[in-house]
């Protein structure tokens, strides 16, 4: 293994103390009969309740959660979303719940209950922040880093976005819950997990390329970093059984998700947990990508997001002498010719508009690109091994992930290989965060890296 040791990970508790919005984090056994108490401690006392749930999470807790309320004399109103077709994340839902939310008379005090996985929460925390209102969120997988996060990941008339809005007051689940989730959730929380290890890779890259002026990069912040990154490899160890339905192993996976998403409330935004790999997820989950009608789930597309740019990274910096030779005719389009490029690449999207818009602010004139350029070349080594060090190799990376229960291949998630490595290029288009897929377009290698593994017999096979 070629991970850095970065010193000692802080604790969960540690990490609650970083953040600024959620208050409590209950994870243990029996945490569903904790929950009028906490709603007494950390909420109006007079408040009634919104349950929000699907059919299926409703079954796995909500029904418990409604009957303890009531009979603590809780009031208890509630919102059931079908379970099939499966749930998405789409702002459609957020106006639902905010009507809901607006259906009670003036100045009634109203907690929501976000009672499900990543999508609940997301819905719910977005229609409680336009309303104002502080919401309790009651996990039932651990699936997603975004329970303890400070924003939405929505699909926004097509384009896939993240929306601001506070995190919840109070996060409570039960291991016993969690557990007993579909084992595709479990092992797509692990695949988000996993993904953390790209997200320190590219912050390395972002951290260079933000000194030499390239837009969409920042410096790394000590404590976001030592958040997010000391822990993963262990952590990944730790639950690798997730799936499996180990109650250990469920809660160690849960407890890391907590963690990045703690990091993401301290630091006001998701550089420290997502990158690359995320905007591979993002295309795909504007496209709908689904495997005979299910949507596929955002860990498993995040999953293979991270092999291939786990891949891509691998090949970026293969040689330590230097980067890859840049083809003799390549000549970096003007803005102009870039937005054609972009508006081509997502012609009859919804989301077409966003990315040229993204295109306009990550581009850089020709000066820059060379002094960012010459940057990374006069300081090749150092970089690459940061970098190196820091990434888990592909082989090892597999070998989790199958243990895990993951997707390995493309055509698990219903594409081919060709389409998935052809995904970079509009990955690169449509978020203004500095990665390796900037840096390799930026040094004009980026065709000849998706040629090399397009070729290679290794990588996402």
């Amino acid at each position: 293994m070629h991970i850095r040791n970065t010193g000692s990970a802080p604790t969960l508790e540690d990490c609650l103390r970083a953040a600024d919005e959620t208050q409590e984090l209950i994870l243990r056994k029996g945490a569903l009969k904790e929950i009028p108490a906490v709603l007494r401690a950390y909420f109006d006392k007079a408040a009634s309740c919104l349950l929000v749930a699907c059919e299926f999470t409703y079954a796995a807790a909500g029904e418990r959660v409604r009957a303890l309320l009531e009979r603590e004399g809780i009031p208890v109103h509630t919102h059931i979303f079908p379970g099939t077709p499966r749930l998405h994340a789409d702002y459609t839902h957020v106006h639902t719940l905010i009507s809901r939310l607006s259906s009670f008379p003036p100045h009634t005090p109203i907690v929501p209950l976000a009672v499900g996985s990543g999508t609940i929460n997301d819905l719910v925390k977005r229609a409680a922040f336009e309303r104002s209102l502080p919401y309790l969120c009651i996990p039932t997988a651990a699936s997603v880093d975004g329970y303890t996060a400070n924003g939405a990941a929505l699909l926004c008339d097509g384009f896939k976005q993240t929306f601001p809005c506070t995190a919840p007051k109070v996060v409570a689940t039960d291991p016993v819950v969690l557990a007993h989730a579909p084992a595709y959730l479990s092992s797509s929380g692990f695949g988000d997990l996993a993904s953390k290890i790209i997200a320190g890779t590219d912050w390395i890259i972002a951290e260079k390329a933000g000194a030499l002026g390239a837009p969409g990069a920042e410096p790394i912040n000590e404590k976001a970093w030592a958040m997010t990154q000391p822990g993963i490899l262990d952590a990944l160890h730790r639950s690798v059984n997730a799936a499996r339905g180990d109650e250990d192993a469920v809660s160690a996976l849960f407890g890391a998700l907590a963690v990045t998403g703690f990091a993401m409330q301290y630091h006001k935004n998701s550089r420290p947990v997502s990158s690359a790999e995320h905007s591979f997820s993002h295309v795909w989950e504007m496209e709908d990508l689904s495997v005979r009608g299910v949507p596929v789930t955002h860990g498993h597309k995040v999953t293979i997001g991270t092999l291939a740019v786990t891949a891509f990274t691998e090949l970026f910096f293969a040689d330590p002498e230097g980067p890859p030779p840049v083809p003799k005719d390549f000549r970096r389009p003007a803005l102009a010719e870039r937005k054609t490029e972009v508006a081509a690449a997502f012609r009859g999207s919804r989301s077409q508009a966003s990315a040229l818009k993204t295109a306009s602010e990550k581009y850089m004139e020709d000066p820059q690109a060379e002094k960012v350029n010459a940057g990374f070349r006069d300081s090749w080594k150092d970089i690459r091994d940061q970098v190196i060090e820091r990434l888990l190799p592909y082989k090892d990376l597999s070998s989790l992930l199958e243990n895990a229960g993951c997707p390995l291949r493309p055509e698990a998630i219903n594409l081919s290989r060709t389409e998935a490595i052809a995904t970079a290029r509009r990955a690169q288009m449509i978020r203004n965060k500095y990665s390796v897929l900037d840096l390799a377009w930026d040094m004009g290698n980026f065709e000849t890296i998706l040629s090399r593994l397009e070729a290679s017999e290794r990588y996402l096979r």
